[in-house]
């Protein structure tokens, strides 16, 4: 059965989003400061990391470890663009009811985050603390987080949603048995993260699953889980650097995603900065797996871009990178996140990749010749 189209309060169909990511992209590229904020709790705002300062309603928050400024930082770079802003709303110990209450202190017309353009709902964390069962959980959560949602498309702000960021909670602290018995991981995930999917679908918004991402990276990544949530609730720098770079792949139209094997050549759809089109030599009977390369000379010797990417790896069994190219010119080089790593032969075992966000740059070096055919991930 079809679903009923929903309205916000001021009869704007939900279904028809005001903005989208790749809105945020293009206006970034265009030079635009086009404001995305993050509106959750301490896992937001950033406890736990260096140099934390904890958030106030009405003030501007730019603690440096926590993951909207990260991902500011990492969106600047990549837009070559030095006015974008990505807003931390995170308020330590709040809940979505709260939330609901704030809205205009925190995003109204004398806030310095009146011009957001998008919001992204977290939350869930805390709430599971205020209620007597799971169904009450439920009820109550979903209801702010929706009013939440209502106010913002009001006010010509796209909301989008994100669950939250997994914790190592199985059981409840021993101190808090009696009183807090949802105080789990597993009722942040099976309730509060259950009724933001809902509420994505009912309203044709964009959901991050930050969750499953943030579980993945403390199974699999290298990192031990004292380095990335030592308290079992709150990342640190690592966790929160990972997330900037996981909400990046999202943001940025651009990024690879690798989740297992994947070849990077230059038909692939999303490298930037390479080489002219008519450099490329496409051979009626490939030597090998690439279709497409360039190897040819160029008219000086000056180092220049054959190509570049960014890649975010996800991948749950270690990846090894390696480069190909036809000849051993020893000038040439890639560097992997600003890190030169000279291409020794016609393949180059560049390493392991963890989890985590690259940027790979490949370089001719000081030479006259262009030569490379691309990267393999398995």
């Amino acid at each position: 059965m079809e679903k009923e189209q929903a309205f916000g309060q001021d009869g704007v169909p939900v279904r028809q989003p005001l903005y989208t990511f790749n809105d945020a992209w293009t206006e970034w590229l265009a030079g635009g400061k086009f404001p995305i904020a993050f509106f959750g709790d301490s896992t937001f705002d950033g406890a736990n990391t260096t140099d934390w300062v904890r958030n106030v309603p009405g003030t501007d928050n730019v603690s440096r470890n926590a993951f909207p400024f990260v991902l500011e930082r990492l969106l600047r770079e990549a837009a070559g663009n030095s006015v974008l802003r990505i807003y931390n709303a995170g308020f330590s110990g709040q809940t979505a009811k709260w939330a609901e209450t704030m809205l205009e202190q925190v995003f109204g017309q004398t806030s310095p985050y009146a011009d957001v353009k998008m919001i992204g709902i977290g939350f869930g964390i805390n709430d599971r603390l205020g209620f007597e069962n799971e169904k009450a959980y439920r009820h109550g959560f979903k209801r702010s987080i929706e009013r939440i949602v209502h106010w913002c498309l009001s006010k010509g702000i796209q909301p989008f949603l994100l669950t939250t960021q997994a914790v190592v909670e199985p059981g409840v602290l021993t101190q808090y048995a009696d009183t807090y018995p949802m105080r789990t991981s597993e009722h942040i995930e099976s309730v509060a993260n259950e009724a933001k999917r809902e509420l994505a679908e009912q309203y044709g918004l964009a959901l991050i699953d930050l969750n499953r991402f943030t579980e993945s990276f403390m199974q699999h990544s290298s990192h031990s889980l004292q380095s990335i949530i030592s308290d079992k609730l709150h990342f640190g720098d690592v966790g929160h650097k990972a997330e900037a770079e996981f909400l990046f792949s999202r943001l940025c139209p651009r990024t690879i995603v690798a989740d297992g094997y994947t070849k990077i050549d230059f038909s692939s759809q999303k490298v930037f900065d390479c080489v002219p089109e008519d450099w490329l030599t496409m051979p009626d009977r490939p030597a090998d797996r690439f279709k497409v390369f360039v190897d040819r000379p160029k008219a000086n010797a000056d180092d220049g871009n054959l190509m570049s990417a960014y890649v975010f790896v996800r991948s749950e069994k270690e990846l090894v990178l390696k480069a190909y190219r036809t000849g051993s010119d020893p000038a040439a080089y890639v560097k992997v996140n600003g890190d030169i790593r000279p291409l020794t032969g016609a393949e180059t075992n560049l390493g392991p990749l963890d989890f985590g966000l690259y940027r790979l740059d490949v370089r001719t070096g000081e030479s006259a010749a262009a030569d490379f055919k691309g990267f393999i991930l398995e």
